[in-house]
């Protein structure tokens, strides 16, 4: 069977072609790297090649990386510095070839592969979007082991190599020019053919005519070329590491340890120490569990949720119906995919409103050079507004994002059914509300679906579709395409109260505030829920949502699930006293300027003050979750524990480095689980932390979650 590489050779330039067959994609495996060793060995004892090209015969990807599979296979930190090595011995063969050395980027250039371009002379990219390039392995858990964390820095140098790699950032062609990370941009449809008009130029002038040597700035010279600079870099970056990631991921700490041992030396010392820190990461549970998730997200990329088949049907035009930060964020959000939106709304003022969000949104991007002016410009003429439904009725799908009242909801959808073509989408952005009584009013119930976005909606990936009774396959099957054309990921949830990541996270909300009632702290609560890993605690949290949305909500789930939902009495007074959180700057902590403080007139209804030791408190906010998202998937609300744990990750931002909440259930033991839920059920109340038939009866079994 042929190998992956083919060697062509066009007037004594070889063209080192990869194809890995019955993929899709390019990676590099063991038996790759061990192939190209042969041939790289063959090639270094030739005298008649000018000089060699890297290639790749993907018509939109260079090299994707290293196997994810193989590194998640590592078994210890032997293992890891053995497939470190590896990787580095069939780079420096690239390196010591005695010709001019050029890698062809016509796509996704990362980790593994970017570290195969990184060991070339030179890097010539495509201008097509298609091209991503970057050492993303801290994402990973690790740090590139190929020689990347070595040969990046010492390329682009230290203020812009060491913070590429410690964000795992993925560049575009023209960004990775900029910085120095290519040498040249050529158009896609002529990429081969300039790379080789630019070797020749480079056999033709000698190598050291084409890069031109970086100039450092004063500021530069400074952090890169005394001592004292770089340990001040150092010092800052690891503060700033420490503020991100609060300590719970080693790999960028490692990174910096490594960097700061390496920089300004280029020996094999040097990139030996780089096998031992990546083997420091390889085996690691934070490395495990990021793997694990990053399996887990492409698997939902593109997870098939019915078995109907449809020919994909791109949605040409969007209509909108509320113009509130949701309506304005979402107009956004399919604006930015070039496709027209019509933005709907009783009221003049928030359709300006809608706008504004919406450019609001889109200058954030310019200030962070992802956009230009002109392109926010053209971008934001997509969007119309009106007060009628003029505009509306050539919509593929209409999201209506209007308030969360019921009654209103299918007023809009009684309205819209009767004006629009069958086949047009009506989707409802309800956070909790259900979608089944929505379509009951229309001719078309098998059209109408739920579409929960999160807010804020440009930056949170996660999208819930809600079936309704009545939604038919079809409709299913166009709402996940359009959802995953605009860069979400998709799970579906049956139409219950609350649906997935609500109703798992209003019981941790309410948990916190009857931690109040108790006597904790806010600060203390919400610091507990911090040090466990949450991006930020449940009373700000409550905060951010709005007293009284949480309110609404609550009250959504006590309907539904009765005492164990029963709103903490604090919520209530609260909301009486006309403290709605952070949009009225008084919540349960009051908002001046860019700090919090905690608000006394907040904290002062109490229940029965008690004792709560800090393990006790976090256990409460986390196993209430957990019980309730074992009933999601008793009652099929959902349809695995991975759903659970991608919806939580991406819905509430639950520690990415824990792999899910109920994987991390499963580390901490169901026994374990079950006897704290009994605990709490004595002490602290008996519906609430009542265990859920399914967990008992896994737990009883000795299962778990997740089959071994």
């Amino acid at each position: 069977m042929a190998g992956p590489w083919k060697l062509k050779e066009q007037d004594g330039i070889g063209i080192l072609e990869l194809d890995v067959p019955n993929t899709e994609v390019n990676i590099l495996t063991s038996v790759t790297l061990a192939e190209l060793t042969k041939i790289l060995t063959e090639i270094g004892q030739r005298t008649d090649l000018k000089a060699l090209l890297f290639t790749s015969a993907k018509s939109r990807i260079f090299i994707a990386g290293a196997d994810i599979n193989e590194i998640r296979g590592i078994s210890d930190e032997k293992d890891a510095f053995e497939k470190a090595e590896q990787g580095k011995t069939v780079f420096q063969l690239i390196e010591d070839l005695k010709i001019p050395t050029v890698a062809v980027i016509n796509g996704p250039c990362l980790g593994g592969g970017y570290e195969l371009a990184l060991s070339c002379q030179f890097r010539v990219a495509s201008h097509a979007d298609q091209v991503k390039i970057g050492l993303p392995e801290v994402q990973l858990g690790i740090l590139p082991g190929f020689g990347g964390s070595i040969r990046l820095p010492r390329l682009v140098g230290l203020m812009q190599g060491l913070p590429l790699i410690l964000a795992g950032k993925m560049c575009s062609a023209q960004q990775a020019l900029k910085n120095g990370m290519i040498d040249r941009v050529f158009p896609h449809p002529v990429l081969l053919e300039e790379a080789l008009h630019f070797v020749r130029t480079i056999l033709k002038q000698g190598p050291g005519k084409i890069r031109k040597p970086r100039r450092l700035d004063t500021v530069t010279w400074f952090f890169e070329k005394t001592p004292v600079g770089r340990a001040l870099f150092f010092h800052l970056a690891a503060k700033d590491v420490r503020k991100r990631t609060k300590g719970f991921y080693p790999a960028p700490f490692e990174i910096i340890a490594l960097v700061k041992q390496t920089y300004g030396r280029y020996s094999p010392q040097a990139f030996r120490l780089e096998s031992e820190h990546f083997a420091r990461l390889g085996a690691t549970p934070v490395s495990k569990n990021l793997i694990k998730l990053f399996f887990l997200t492409e698997k939902y990329k593109k997870l098939p949720w019915t078995s109907t088949k449809i020919k994909n049907k791109p949605v040409e035009k969007c209509g909108v119906i509320g113009a509130g930060v949701m309506g304005g964020g979402i107009a956004q959000l399919v604006s930015n995919r070039n496709i027209p939106v019509r933005v709907r709304d009783i009221n003049a003022k928030a359709l300006g409103g809608a706008l504004q969000e919406a450019r609001n949104i889109y200058m954030k991007a310019v200030k962070i050079k992802k956009l230009r002016k002109h392109e926010v410009d053209n971008k934001m003429g997509l969007i119309s507004v009106g007060l009628t439904s003029e505009g509306l009725r050539r919509c593929d799908i209409i999201i209506e994002a209007v308030v969360e009242n019921l009654d209103i909801k299918c007023k809009v959808f009684k309205e819209l059914d009767a004006i629009l073509a069958p086949e047009t989408l009506l989707a409802s952005n309800t956070s909790s509300l259900p979608v089944t009584q929505m379509a009951a009013v229309c001719r078309h119930p098998e059209r109408v679906v739920g579409l929960h976005f999160f807010n804020p909606v440009n930056r949170m990936p996660l999208v819930e579709v809600i079936r309704a009774e009545q939604t038919s396959d079809e409709t299913l099957e166009r709402t996940i395409q359009f959802a995953r054309s605009l860069g979400k990921t998709v799970i579906v949830v049956r139409d219950a109260a609350g649906f997935l990541v609500n109703r798992l996270l209003m019981p941790y909300m309410n948990e916190a505030a009857y931690l109040l009632m108790e006597g904790m702290p806010p600060e203390k609560v919400d610091k507990l829920a911090v040090d466990f890993g949450m991006p930020m605690g449940p009373i700000e949290l409550v905060d951010q949502v709005g007293i009284d949305v949480g309110h609404k909500v609550a009250h959504i789930l006590y309907e539904a699930f009765g005492e164990r939902m029963k709103e903490a009495a604090i919520l209530d007074d609260v909301m009486k006293k006309g403290l709605l959180g952070k949009k009225s700057k008084k919540g349960f902590y009051l908002y001046e300027g860019k700090k919090k403080r905690v608000n006394a007139q907040a904290l002062r209804v109490q229940g029965n003050v008690r004792p709560i030791s800090d393990e006790d408190a976090v256990k409460r906010l986390i196993t209430i979750m957990i019980n309730e998202a074992a009933r999601c998937l008793d009652e099929k609300v959902i349809d695995s524990a991975a759903t659970v744990d991608i919806g939580m990750i991406m819905g509430t931002g639950f520690p990415p480095f824990r792999g899910g909440l109920l994987h991390y259930a499963d580390t901490v033991g169901l026994d374990a689980i079950v006897a704290d839920l009994r605990r709490f059920q004595k002490d602290v109340s008996q519906a609430r932390f009542e265990p859920s038939p399914y967990l008992l009866r896994l737990a009883q079994e000795r299962r778990k979650f997740y089959p071994d």
